[in-house]
């Protein structure tokens, strides 16, 4: 058996996590969403979607293995005594659920409390639209519930089991290849960001009623419903996984544009809308984005024209009367509705519209067909960005704090101060002085900071996703070094790891709409720094250098540090003695500082050769190398070693435990964590309490504690 998704993103077995086919209709959902799988709490066992379900399958894997949850169905792997076993489910369409196992598994049971009619491997419950046919032989199995019919589900069943499954979840891994190129190309993925894939993937539409292309469900709504404001965080995360997705996506919500240009900001597939509110100006800058991807000129010249008549419909949105002065025209529509009065003009707004025409300007400039047209807006341009200067910004404050009511400066102070940000051609000493206050202070309404806001749940309001989502996109815009941008990005991130952590622990169930999904993507993707070069060599190589803002200073201490310990290595093998304790040091600490495995086994080697006294030393920082590799087997023996010469050793019987916990071994693994829980518990209690936590997850059956890297965080790891 080939274990497909063996390398795809792993994520603990969940309850009510829902398995349906792709390009299910929202009018289908409606109506026959019991054709449709749900899990429960046991690993494998699966139910129909109904409120109290009449069968349940249980596929026997153990409780410990490697899942691959799915939208569409579950892969799950295991190891033991050095063989693999799997068992790999897809939902090829409604009411229908298909796999194989391999040797090793015990075959899949159907069980009801009701009758069932079991024959030579097949079983049939027959209970109205509630009915089931199983049947399984030679590690292949099927589920039909689609049909009330015995002799439909059979032939149902009979057709797929004549099928290569191989080579349908062969095509579910294809069809994620953007997806799981996205994975390779970070640093590290988690299970957060594995399950935000699959719940975008879940919420993808195929086109049906008046919306025209592929469009995204919002998760908060019982009924169909696109939200526009969403797209914008969506369209960003797609363009990572799959671009011709982002583009439709953009190219869908255009063309719900009624013929004035205006888009309702929510829209059903069949019924029929008035436009009272205006969606968050983004479209244009997310489209520039979305077009700079792959630079698809069909896409460009397609988008272009309906740009043009929402962008003309939106300034004549906010400014009717052509006063020049562009106020929000509801409570809804404003980023931060709480600082909403009536005919009040403010920066925010005024800079998305600004921001608006410049990237619509950009656009247009880059297509055959309209680059030779004068720049569309450009009085409107001017007079906006007249404004930003004249209206908004308080001499006495050093801030754009000012806000118009009918002509009259009234102060408003907040969320607002941060958005002029998003101009990319706001002067420095400005953008220096926004940033200075982000820094030292309260930014956010409500008193919050942005940089220390802590989450209080995933459906937390205090700081809302659209609000999070124009922070990100002003700082990745105008700060410098990205310093504060990382910082915005940590604070974030580690709320919401936080809580999909907790909900899986206390409650082993997790829902996440999928525009926090894309926004969670879209950090992540930012933070791991996914140097992937387009170009030659040298272009990769100065990508990076530029990436992490090295300058030539930094180039002429890395270039002198290597020739000295180079020139040092060359001449000491040269007269065939070993090289000086703190020559060797110096090149192990290099290469630990850059998780250079082979650097650091050839010189810990050298070490424990001719200095064993730094022995153990030499092995911590072997172990942690092997460990973050992925290789927790080597790491164990390096740890092992340490506690036999220094068996009192804090950082080697955490290393020791968690190196058996992720190969499974969890008796070895408890025996480390309790020793070093009874003897440090009041020297380091907070160690202690992250120990205990993966020592909990362990209990629970968790080989792999979430963030698990992040304990060597902690100097203690380090030392011996």
């Amino acid at each position: 058996m080939n274990f497909i998704f063996r390398n795809y993103p792993s994520h603990p077995w969940i309850a009510d996590w829902i398995f349906e086919p792709r390009g299910c209709h929202s009018r289908f959902r409606n109506e026959s969403s019991n054709q449709f799988f749900r899990t429960t709490e046991t690993v494998g066992r699966i139910t129909a979607n109904v409120p109290n379900p009449a069968w349940i399958l249980q596929i026997p894997v153990p409780q410990n293995s490697s899942i691959n949850l799915l939208f569409n169905g579950f892969c799950a792997y295991f190891e033991k005594r050095k063989r693999a076993y799997g068992a790999e489910v897809i939902v090829p369409e409604p009411g229908v659920l298909w796999g194989r196992t391999n040797d090793g598994i015990a075959d899949p049971v159907l069980s009801s409390s009701m009758e069932l009619l079991i024959e030579e491997h097949s079983m049939w419950l027959e209970n109205g639209v509630e009915s089931a046919f199983f049947t399984c032989r030679e590690g292949l199995f099927c589920l039909v519930t689609k049909t009330p019919v015995l002799e439909e589900a059979r032939h149902i069943a009979e057709r797929y089991m004549n099928r290569s499954i191989e080579e349908a979840v062969q095509s579910e891994l294809d069809r994620r290849r953007g997806v799981g190129q996205f994975f390779v190309e970070m640093m590290h993925h988690d299970a957060l960001a594995a399950i935000s894939a699959e719940s975008m993937m879940r919420a993808l539409r195929p086109p049906e009623g008046t919306i025209p292309h592929a469009w995204s469900q919002t998760l908060g709504s019982e009924t169909p419903q696109f939200d526009i404001n969403e797209l914008f965080p969506l369209v960003l995360a797609w363009r990572l996984m799959d671009i011709e997705v982002a583009e439709e996506l953009i190219l869908c919500a255009l063309k719900l544009q009624s013929n004035s240009g205006a888009i309702p900001v929510i829209y059903a597939p069949y019924t029929s809308h008035s436009v009272l509110e205006s969606p968050k100006p983004m479209m244009a800058k997310v489209a520039e984005i979305v077009w700079e991807e792959r630079k698809n000129e069909t896409f460009l010249d397609t988008i272009l024209p309906l740009l043009r008549r929402h962008l003309q419909w939106m300034l004549h949105h906010f400014d009717p009367k052509r006063r020049g002065m562009h106020c929000w025209k509801n409570k809804n529509e404003p980023v931060a509705p709480e600082s909403y009065q009536t005919d009040m003009a403010t920066v925010d707004l005024t800079v998305l519209l600004l921001t608006e025409i410049e990237a619509f300007q950009r656009l247009c400039s880059e297509s055959k067909l309209f680059a030779k047209e004068d720049k569309p807006f450009g009085e409107d341009r001017t007079m906006l960005k007249s404004n930003l200067f004249d209206q908004y910004w308080n001499e006495n404050d050093n801030s754009f704090s000012n806000a118009l009511i009918r002509e009259a400066i009234v102060p408003n102070r907040g969320f607002c101060e941060i958005v002029p940000l998003l101009w990319k051609k706001l002067p420095h000493n400005k953008t220096g002085i926004i940033l200075d206050h982000i820094q030292e202070g309260s930014a956010l309404p409500g008193g919050l900071n942005l940089l220390s806001w802590r989450m209080s749940a995933l459906e937390d309001n205090t700081f809302p996703l659209m609000q999070q989502f124009l922070i990100y996109m002003s700082l990745k815009t105008s700060d410098p070094n990205n310093s504060m941008l990382l910082a915005f990005s940590r604070v974030i991130l580690q709320g919401c790891v936080e809580w999909h952590t907790l909900s899986i622990e206390q409650f082993g169930r997790f829902q996440i709409n999928p525009a926090l999904a894309a926004f969670i993507l879209n950090l992540q993707a930012d933070r791991q720094y996914r140097y992937h070069g387009k170009g030659v060599i040298s272009g990769f190589f100065f990508k990076v250098l530029k990436k992490v803002r090295i300058d030539s200073f930094d180039l002429l201490i890395i270039a002198v540090t290597l020739m000295a310990i180079f020139g040092a290595r060359t001449f000491y093998d040269l007269i065939a003695t070993p090289p000086p304790l703190d020559v060797l040091s110096t090149e192990l600490n290099d290469a630990y500082s850059k998780n250079d495995l082979r650097t650091a086994i050839s010189t810990g080697q050298a070490i424990m050769k001719h200095y064993p006294d730094e022995a153990a030393r030499a092995r911590m920082m072997m172990a942690r190398i092997y460990m973050l590799q992925g290789n927790p087997k080597k790491a164990g023996s390096m740890y092992g070693q340490v506690r036999t010469a220094l068996p009192d050793s804090p950082g080697a019987m955490i290393g020791l435990g968690l190196a058996h916990q992720l190969q499974g071994h969890f008796e070895e693994a408890e025996k480390n964590y309790a020793e070093f829980c009874y003897l440090f518990d009041e020297i380091f209690p907070d160690l202690v309490s992250e120990v205990n936590h993966f020592r909990y997850l362990m209990q629970e059956g968790f080989k792999t504690p979430p963030k698990w890297e992040e304990i060597y965080r902690n100097k203690l790891m380090h030392e011996l």
